[in-house]
C-alpha cells in the first residue's frame, strides 16, 4: 500500500495534465472575462484614397492565446455608434445576454468639423447619385458647403473597400469568422440596405436603421423589385428600425419598404422590425445601436 499511494497520485497528475492539454488544444476561450476590450486600426484606403479609422470592440473572453474564432459586425458612422455599441455590449456581457461578436466602427478621419464626415459619408454611403440631394441649400448651409462640393454615388466603390481592405484587415489582425454583419444609420441605413442586395454573400446580418430609403426617388425600392424578380431566397437576418418622431419621409417609407420584404416570401429571410417611439432622427441612435445588437447577437436566456 505504501508503493500504491504515489502511483495513484502520480496517475492523478497525470490525467489533470491531459485535461489542461486537451482544453488548450480544443481552443477554449479563457474563463476569465476582460471587460472594455478595444483598439484601434488606420487603414489608408487604395481604392479611394480615403482614411478610414476602425475602432474594434472585442468580446470579453477575446484572447490571442486559444484557436476561437467570432463573427463580426461592422458599424457605419463608428464615430459616434461606435462608443454606443461597445459600452452597450460591456454591460449585456455581464449577464451573457449577447454573442461573442467583434464590433468593427468604421469612421473618417475628422476633427472639431462635422464638414469632412458629412461629405465623405454622403459618397461612401449613396448607392446611386442624388444631384437633388448635391445641391440641396439646406446640407450646404448646415455644413458650410458650397455648390459642387457635395459629391454622391461611391456606394458601389465603398463596398468594394470593405470586400477588398476593410474585411480582409480585419480578418488578418483578429480571429473572425466568415459570418459578417453591417449596421448603419441614416445614409448609412440606405447603405446597409444596399448591401442586402449587392452583397448577400459578404454579410448575413443587416441593421437597417432610419434608413434615407426615400434616396434618389425611393431608388432602393427598384433595387428591391429588381432582386426579387431573380431571386427566391435571401437568407439572412435583418433588424429595421426608425423613430416615430422622424416624420413620414423617413417612418412611412421604412415601414412600407419593410412590407415589401415580407410580400415576396422570401425563403430563409428573418426579418424584424421596430418603431421607437418619441425619438428623434438622431435621439433614437442609442436605442436602436443596443437593439441591433440585441436583436442580430442576442442570447435569449430561459
Amino acid at each position: 500500500m505504501k508503493n500504491y499511494i504515489p502511483n495513484v497520485k502520480k496517475f492523478t497528475v497525470l490525467i489533470l495534465l491531459l485535461v489542461i492539454s486537451n482544453y488548450e488544444l480544443m481552443g477554449q476561450t479563457n474563463s476569465i472575462p476582460t471587460i472594455n476590450q478595444k483598439q484601434e486600426l488606420i487603414l489608408k484606403s487604395k481604392i479611394n484614397g480615403t482614411t478610414y479609422h476602425l475602432n474594434i470592440s472585442l468580446p470579453q473572453h477575446y484572447s490571442s492565446k486559444d484557436t476561437t474564432h467570432y463573427p463580426a459586425l461592422y458599424m457605419l458612422d463608428g464615430g459616434y455608434t461606435f462608443p454606443i455599441a461597445h459600452s452597450a455590449r460591456t454591460a449585456l456581457d455581464m449577464l451573457s445576454d449577447l454573442e461573442d461578436v467583434i464590433i468593427v466602427g468604421i469612421e473618417y478621419e475628422w476633427e472639431q468639423s462635422l464638414t469632412p464626415w458629412f461629405t465623405e459619408r454622403t459618397r461612401d454611403y449613396s448607392p446611386t447619385k442624388d444631384v437633388n440631394f448635391e445641391n440641396s441649400p439646406t446640407y450646404l448651409n448646415i455644413f458650410g458647403l458650397t455648390k459642387g462640393s457635395l459629391i454622391s454615388g461611391g456606394g458601389p466603390v465603398f463596398l468594394n473597400v470593405i470586400r477588398k481592405e476593410i474585411i480582409p484587415l480585419i480578418d488578418k489582425e483578429y480571429k473572425t469568422t466568415s459570418e459578417r454583419g453591417i449596421s448603419g444609420h441614416s445614409l448609412g441605413g440606405l447603405f446597409a440596405g444596399y448591401c442586402l442586395f449587392e452583397a448577400p454573400d459578404l454579410f448575413d446580418r443587416f441593421g437597417i436603421n432610419s434608413p434615407s430609403f426615400w434616396w434618389d426617388n425611393k431608388k432602393m425600392f427598384e433595387m428591391e423589385k429588381t432582386f426579387s424578380e431573380q431571386n427566391q431566397s435571401l437568407p439572412v437576418k435583418v433588424f429595421m428600425s426608425v423613430g416615430s418622431m422622424e416624420g413620414n419621409l423617413m417612418t412611412s417609407v421604412m415601414t412600407a419598404f419593410a412590407d415589401s420584404l415580407k410580400s415576396r416570401n422570401y425563403k430563409g429571410l428573418n426579418l424584424s422590425t421596430y418603431i421607437f417611439v418619441d425619438e428623434t432622427h438622431m435621439s433614437v441612435v442609442p436605442a436602436m445601436t443596443s437593439r441591433t445588437l440585441r436583436v442580430l447577437y442576442g442570447i435569449k436566456n430561459e
